[in-house]
């Protein structure tokens, strides 16, 4: 634990970007060995699903009852969450997009499901591969009928995986791409639980099993595995999907988990470079994140509730990362406040409902232009019963002063007075967007105690955190008129002088700006599948 506990925190420690120095990079694009951003499984049928449908199933998005288990609804969660959204053209190239988003567009996340058969879905229980390409599941083994029906599950429930391909990422980032991979699994997190909950199914994370776990039952190529030949996949988590719309416990024994290891797979993997570029460092903090099969992990949450905003359904496909903003427009208060509230890990709030652990994620908030707000430093409290904490270690010149009219359970401080562009800019890599929306985002997150108390696997999971925040940020923003901006390159130690944090106990994992977009007339929009 202490070996594991020193690595992750050696690990976040290099890969900080400081004012002086950027983190280790490869200092050019190796164009010739781009990843391919699409695996395939060599072998294994390709089952296509239904675009069609899956495209016009959120029209109900408030349904009394969850929609019955088959192809099309099958086709709706993953055609809503993962799976290609758009192509963009501009001068020559061509790119994809997707309903989740990721660091560079480069997108390190793999999904997997397990399922009980399923008429048009070989009709027997079995572990499939899900290709964003296509929009299909590529079959990697059957499971037995009867070892499916004697799991501990309720009638109907699905299991779904993801993975991450550090390569993808470490291509263009270097050494910072574990950080990014893992927080785009907080992104893809988030897009699986509104999608579920769109058509009335319940998600929840599976987190009592272990890392090696989901490598037998998923059949992913590990580092120790010749096959990986430098393109290791990690497995990440598990979630639980209960289509009946109810929530239920999400727990795997050892019966049952080594009832869903096939006796053989299918098919293997596509290369993704002719040639790679290793990075230890990844390898170690990769290593010293595997998580244990554990029993009882956190303290216990609210109960969770049912659906999101029907709005959420409606723009989980139009979502786009803004890549500049105008500058001048405000955003109205009530709308401003609305939006937060969106991040609140709430009762029934999904998509933070499927989270298990108490909140360990706040936002620190450069106020820009919201009508009704001063400009200045903010600080919104994602756990009230944690302000006491956090202001013992925050700057003591803060004024910890409430805005007026703040609606109820909406916990947010101003800590300071003043023009915040510049600091916004600057402690964002000196990235315009950051100062010319109407806000921008640092997620601090606490780091020491729950990795001391929990283990050095709960690493990624603060990162996950941060994810879900910037989906919902994506999405509500989507809904007002406006648009958001993820940012992966901040100047850490630069947030935390300003916020005057001292030590580890806090850290800064991810920013985000959302503002009034400005398009880019030279992109051209082509549909996401032909």
């Amino acid at each position: 634990m202490s070996l594991a506990l020193d690595l992750v925190l050696k690990y976040h420690q290099e890969t900080k970007h400081r004012l002086n120095a950027y983190a280790r990079g490869p200092g050019r694009l190796d164009w010739a060995n781009q990843p391919d951003p699409f695996r395939r499984y060599v072998g294994s049928p390709l089952i296509m699903l239904d675009r069609t449908e899956a495209a016009t199933s959120l029209a109900s998005a408030t349904r009394s009852a969850p929609s019955r288990l088959n192809m099309q609804s099958i086709s709706s969660l993953f055609y809503n969450s993962l799976s290609l959204s758009a192509w963009k053209s501009s001068g020559g190239s061509t790119w994809s997009l997707r309903v989740n988003p990721s660091s560079g567009n480069l997108h390190p996340t793999e999904g997997y499901m397990i399922s009980g058969g399923i008429e048009g879905l070989e009709g027997s229980p079995g572990v499939f591969h899900y290709t964003p390409a296509e929009h299909a599941l590529e079959l990697r083994g059957r499971l037995p009928e009867k070892g499916w029906n004697a799991l501990r599950l309720p009638e109907g429930t699905l299991l779904i995986a993801l993975s991450s391909i550090h390569w993808r990422e470490s291509w263009k980032y270097g050494e910072r791409a574990f950080r990014y991979s893992v927080t785009d699994i907080g992104h893809a997190l988030a897009a699986l639980g509104i999608a579920a909950s769109c058509i009335g199914w319940q998600a929840v994370l599976v987190d009592n099993v272990g890392t090696d776990d989901l490598v037998r039952m998923f059949g992913i190529f590990g580092e120790d595995l010749e096959a990986a030949e430098g393109e290791a996949e990690h497995p990440d988590c598990l979630l639980a999907v209960f289509t009946d719309g109810e929530m239920h416990d999400a727990v795997l024994s050892r019966d049952d988990i080594s009832r869903l290891v096939p006796q053989e797979f299918q098919g293997e993997p596509n290369i993704l470079s002719v040639d790679h570029r290793d990075w230890p460092i990844i390898e170690s903090v990769a290593g010293a994140t595997i998580k244990p099969a554990t029993v009882e992990n956190y303290e216990k949450v609210p109960s969770r509730g049912k659906l999101p905003s029907a709005d959420f359904c409606r723009v989980v496909r139009k979502r786009r990362s803004a890549q500049a903003m105008d500058r001048r427009t405000a955003m109205p208060f009530d709308m401003f406040c609305d939006l937060l509230g969106f991040t609140l890990p709430l009762p029934g709030n999904v998509p933070f409902s499927l989270l298990p652990w108490k909140p360990r994620v706040h936002l620190a908030i450069f106020i820009h232009r919201v009508e009704g707000l001063e400009s200045g430093l903010y600080m919104l409290l994602r756990d009230a019963g944690q302000r006491d904490a956090i202001s013992a270690v925050a700057s003591a010149d803060f004024a910890w002063e409430r805005p007026a009219d703040m609606p109820e359970g909406l916990d947010l401080y101003r800590l300071q007075q003043g023009d915040a562009r510049y600091a916004a800019r600057q402690s964002s890599c000196q990235q315009d967007i950051a100062s010319d929306g109407c806000f921008a985002v640092a997620m601090i997150a606490e780091l020491k105690r729950p990795l001391r108390e929990i283990g050095a696997w709960f690493y990624p999971r603060l990162h996950w955190e941060c994810g879900m925040i910037g989906q919902a940020l994506y999405l509500g923003a989507e809904i007002m008129g406006f648009r958001g901006c993820g940012m992966g390159c901040y100047f850490d130690d630069a947030v935390h002088e300003m916020l005057g944090l001292k030590d580890m106990a806090y850290q800064d994992l991810y920013h985000f700006a959302v503002g009034k977009a400005l398009e880019d007339p030279r992109l051209m929009t082509l549909p996401a599948y032909g």
